[in-house]
């Protein structure tokens, strides 16, 4: 007896039946490599923000964030507070003292090479020096690399870069620890009897209009 010939309709029922039917779940296997990788990702970002926070805890009282204040809302000289009197190690002179620049604004920014949002900042300090230095503005990097990467990387950086400022340099951290450097960059800027009026963590645009102003204010005193 020969087969009946299929339908339409028996065509669109298999066709449904085909598409019906569920294909076998595919189990995805990550190596165990990539998994640590994963975690080891997530608890970096997780203590940058664990770190951050505290350091914006334990100075909430005592620090104002450059990013918060105006030039119409300094803090007043009463409620700012003296600074550690760091040394400031030169390639290409003695060593100096912080408190040698008492009667100047300073601008103090402790950076790094691996640090790619010092990268970023750096640069914009080199307007505001050059709007601000003549009327007394004194800008102080440190750079916190260790002796043979800052070897490396700072000269041909400075020279590309034609900073107008040399930068200093703590490569055994002593100075960063005095002020409890926990992220970078780290700014501090003092007034001109180096007493801490602001403060300013991770990149900012010292360039901006609202930065000039700020420092205008603070020279003014």
């Amino acid at each position: 007896m020969e087969d009946e010939p299929k339908t339409s309709a028996d065509d669109l029922a298999e066709l449904k039946s085909a598409l019906d039917e569920k294909p076998p779940a595919r189990k995805i296997n990550i190596p165990f490599w990539a998994k640590l990788l994963i975690m080891c990702v997530l608890v970096f970002f997780a203590s940058i923000g664990y770190l951050r926070s505290l350091h914006t805890h334990d100075n909430k009282e005592n620090e104002v964030d450059i990013q918060e204040v105006s030039s119409s809302e300094l803090p007043t000289p009463d409620k700012r507070k003296p600074i550690p009197n760091i040394n400031l190690m030169s390639k290409t002179g003695p060593m100096q003292k912080l408190e040698q620049y008492k009667g100047k604004v300073v601008l103090l920014s402790f950076w790094a090479s691996w640090c790619t949002p010092c990268l970023v900042e750096l640069p914009t300090f080199i307007e505001l020096h050059e709007k601000l230095n003549k009327k007394g503005l004194v800008i102080i990097p440190v750079n916190v690399d260790e002796p043979e990467a800052a070897a490396q990387f700072v000269p041909d950086f400075w020279k590309a870069k034609k900073f107008p400022f040399e930068t200093f340099y703590d490569p055994e951290h002593k100075s960063a620890d005095q002020f409890k450097i926990d992220t970078l960059p780290s700014n501090f800027v003092l007034d001109k009897q180096g007493r801490l009026v602001a403060t300013g963590f991770g990149a900012n645009d010292w360039a901006s209009d609202a930065s000039v102003k700020f420092i205008e204010q603070l020279l003014t005193e």
